[in-house]
């Protein structure tokens, strides 16, 4: 089970710094061909379609994705399998037609303008193609063959990059982005198929089920993660929606800017939470509470130390990167970014205690936990976003993601675990402090870009390593038992790396 677990972390991994690095190049790309209206425009059809999505596709592929994995049966695999698809499907049928009928209607030109209504009537094929394309990816995943998944992920999103530049280079706009991902979603519901078939016999899902599904359990479940979703995806999005009513197209732009560079430090968290659920369902079942406290407690410290680095990296560079990479147009985002950075630390944390805790069969205590943090969020957002703009709806939302640390480990301690008990916080506070006063200094100092972005990461990632190991934060025993698990550096690199790490713990006793 444990190298399973590392196996699936790293392979997962691969895929979001895979889709990342595709991403860091499509977004300039994109924001540069489209401008900040049209990218605006874009920014709220995705939101729109985000908080939809979660009635459509939450509540079925995680059921998907727990219960498959909870048994290696063939026949109890297949029975999950078929009993979470045929809602799947027809619930993506009710959200296409909701769409057509919202633009058909004229609500969509009333609410949002004219030019929504034929990318509305897109979302039609839109959500069909994102129902069945998740559905397919989770299920994968719940026979835990990310294996499989992840390669088909960014498969999937490489298409998806060339052609809609391709579609909006040629003057089809926003439409264009959708139309790709429409046809990339076909592309990959076909080939995800394929190799469910290669995995599970064909024959398994013509014949009646012969095992009794706790039906009713699935269908709370779904429910559960349906309301879940809805609290989850609010801290996402709520933001946007609501910025929109109080500011023009091109702020949100600017907004949605700043929340894409400030999402890339939840590469390796979220890695973690999508490696978790399938691999901690069977502990949940079995009771075996210590092992699912020392597995949080590990991922949890480690995704703080992580985070901690590059939410430093960001902040100190905002203002050479925020140019860079959107254009000279987006320097407004700087502020909302930086502002951003705390509460975007706290979700990271959070991340694996979400998956942990909506790995059990109840969700009652996730729903509470997760509930707390979407109404303060969305509160404080209302509360900031008329007097202050983008910058009151940045430090709303960072404040409602950081409540989630708060909320998530109470709940975990009433669960009988403790998520954050295995932080050092005295070295792990001073490893930050240090980090922090050599390398924005350093960021000032250095008046180019290019210049600044070739020596402050290295040097912050070099200072903050000999801090963390120097001051205690993680133990040359531990680091050893960490390189020997995952086992991806080459033998020379390993042995180098422990040595000097050697030497600096050694140094500072």
């Amino acid at each position: 089970m444990a190298s399973s677990f590392q196996s699936a972390i790293l392979t997962v991994l691969f895929s979001k710094i895979s889709i990342l690095a595709l991403s860091v190049l499509f977004t300039p790309l994109l924001v540069r061909l489209l401008g900040p209206t049209l990218y605006g425009q874009y920014a709220i059809i995705l939101s729109v379609f985000a908080i939809t999505a979660i009635f459509m596709m939450s509540g079925t592929t995680e059921a998907v994705r727990k219960y498959v994995s909870e048994q290696d049966d063939v026949e109890w695999q297949v029975a999950v399998i078929k009993q979470t698809y045929q809602p799947a499907f027809l619930i993506g049928i009710l959200a296409a037609v909701a769409f057509a009928l919202l633009a058909w209607s004229g609500v969509v030109a009333t609410l949002f303008g004219e030019a929504f209504t034929p990318l509305f009537y897109l979302l039609s094929a839109y959500a069909i193609g994102r129902q069945l394309r998740v559905h397919i990816l989770w299920t994968l995943m719940g026979l835990q063959l990310e294996s499989w998944s992840e390669p088909l992920k960014v498969v999937q999103k490489v298409v998806f990059v060339v052609l809609a530049l391709t579609l909006v280079y040629i003057g089809y706009g926003v439409a264009g982005v959708l139309i790709a991902d429409i046809i990339t979603s076909v592309m990959t519901v076909l080939i995800g198929g394929v190799l469910i078939g290669r995995h599970l016999p064909l024959t398994a899902f013509r014949n009646p089920p012969t095992v009794d599904l706790p039906i009713k359990q699935i269908r709370k479940y779904a429910v559960s993660t349906v309301i879940f979703y809805l609290f989850l995806m609010s801290l996402y999005h709520i933001d946007v929606l609501l910025l929109q009513i109080w500011v023009a197209d091109r702020t949100v732009g600017y907004y949605k800017g700043a929340l894409v560079i400030a999402e890339v430090l939840w590469v390796a968290p979220l890695a973690v939470q999508l490696a978790l659920l399938q691999r901690v369902s069977s502990l949940w079942e079995s009771g075996d509470i210590e092992t699912i406290e020392v597995r949080a407690q590990r991922v949890t410290y480690y995704v703080l130390l992580l985070t901690s680095l590059l939410a430093l990296g960001v902040g100190a560079l905002a203002f050479d990167v925020v140019p860079l990479y959107l254009g000279e147009s987006f320097t407004p985002a700087i502020v909302p970014l930086i502002l951003l950075l705390p509460g975007v630390l706290g979700f990271a944390v959070a991340r694996p205690s979400l998956a942990i805790n909506q790995a059990r069969r109840s969700l009652r205590p996730l729903l509470l936990a997760t509930g707390a943090s979407s109404v303060l969020n969305v509160l404080l957002n209302l509360l900031l976003i008329p007097r202050y703009g983008m910058a009151g709806a940045a430090i709303a939302t960072s404040i409602g993601y950081g409540s989630l640390v708060v909320f998530q480990s109470a709940i975990a301690r009433d669960l009988g675990y403790q998520p954050l008990g295995g932080i050092r916080w005295g070295p792990t506070l001073a490893s930050v402090t240090v980090t922090a006063a050599v390398i924005v200094p350093l960021s000032v100092i250095i008046t180019s870009t290019v210049l600044s972005l070739l020596i402050v990461p290295p040097v912050g990632a070099l200072v903050f390593a000999v801090c963390i190991f120097g001051l205690g934060a993680i133990t040359f025993d531990e680091l050893q038992s960490l390189v020997d698990t995952v086992g991806v550096l080459p033998t020379r690199l390993e042995r180098g790396l422990l040595v000097t790490v050697k030497r600096v713990t050694d140094l500072s006793k």
